[in-house]
């Protein structure tokens, strides 16, 4: 059984779509989304829609919480005060640029999901099973991931909200951040999700990397009053 999960999306329609045919191009039977649909990105309606009309079951991230919610900052942890000002920005302008109907279906979005596939079971968070906005980096301390491992009982807990992949395994158990479908971080371009292939007894994961159309995600930013670093970014593959 194949379980595709990809995350932060970000408002990238070109990245999800790329990423949606990929996951179709290699058979996965179910499809799952970490959520943060919203935010930085031109096009945040377009991939509510796009989820909702799929119908992938979604998990709330921080942003989604921050638009649905109409809050004023997203609970991002940011390194400097630019940095900070543009992501109030982003969320000013992500919640003036999504209808109420979208808002609505942002803010009813459950906090995990979970599920046993072949004798394991997932369970997806958007950053970890406490928190909406806790960075779960692969050099965070091994008793970190025991304590939330044991917390969920998960076999393989899926989380993402860095945007860095990475695949872990502790004590037989798995431990898997599928990176970002919009807005990656790992040093170029490439959207990522990760494919977790399940059998009895044994759990497979692939960290896939998506070249997809970043140029023109860049320039539906640079096309409105966004903070241009933001296509900046997308064109590196950098924070």
């Amino acid at each position: 059984m194949k379980l595709a999960v990809f995350s932060d999306i970000h408002g990238n329609v070109h990245g999800l779509e790329a990423v949606l045919k990929d996951i179709e191009a290699r058979g996965a039977d179910v499809v799952w989304c970490g959520g943060d649909l919203v935010g930085y990105g031109a096009n945040p309606g377009e991939v509510v829609e796009a989820i909702r009309r799929r119908g992938i079951p979604t998990v709330m991230g921080n942003y989604d919480d921050g638009v649905g919610y109409f809050r004023v900052a997203c609970g991002c942890d940011y390194p400097d005060e630019a940095a900070m000002e543009r992501g109030l920005r982003s969320m000013a302008w992500t919640k003036a640029h999504t209808t109420d109907d979208h808002k609505a279906f942002l803010r009813n979005l459950p906090y995990r999901l979970e599920r046993e596939f072949d004798g394991h079971r997932v369970v997806l968070v958007h950053a970890s099973p406490a928190r909406l906005n806790e960075y779960l980096y692969e050099d965070v301390p091994d008793e970190v991931f025991r304590a939330h491992l044991a917390a969920t009982g998960a076999d393989v807990l899926v989380f993402g909200h860095t945007h860095v992949p990475f695949h872990k395994v502790l004590g037989g158990r798995h431990l898997v951040n599928c990176g970002s479908a919009g807005k990656p971080k790992h040093g170029n371009p490439n959207a990522t999700y990760a494919l977790l292939t399940l059998t009895p007894g044994h759990v497979a994961v692939d960290i896939i990397e998506v070249p997809y159309d970043f140029e023109a995600a860049a320039r539906a930013i640079e096309a409105t009053d966004l903070p241009p670093e933001f296509a900046r970014m997308l064109r590196e593959g950098r924070g």
